[in-house]
């Protein structure tokens, strides 16, 4: 596969570009953004087609994304919710 080596800050604009075309792509198809970004991840990645040579920065980015996601998913948290499936899912998680 071609390597395209125009350094970090390109392949993280190329990210970001590919990103956006498949995030409309897929919000037109009404299906969410997140597997846009998941399907853009796979596909430039060293599974897909191998365009990204800054591993490490990717990474790092990668790592930053997943703590921002998991704290906007927290603060989305229903309380009550929990509350109310808090029991069957310790049970669930007790017993796998």
């Amino acid at each position: 596969m071609p390597n395209f080596d125009h350094g970090p800050f390109a392949e993280i604009a190329l990210l970001l570009l590919a990103c956006a075309v498949a995030g409309a792509v897929f919000t037109r198809l009404r299906q969410p953004v997140l597997v846009a970004y998941i399907v853009v991840g796979i596909a430039v990645g060293p599974a897909g087609f191998g365009l990204v040579s800054a591993h490490d920065q990717i990474d790092l980015l990668a790592q930053v994304g997943v703590a921002v996601l998991l704290f906007v998913v927290g603060l989305k948290l229903d309380l009550h919710h929990v509350r109310h499936i808090g029991p069957v899912a310790l049970a669930t998680g007790w017993g796998s």
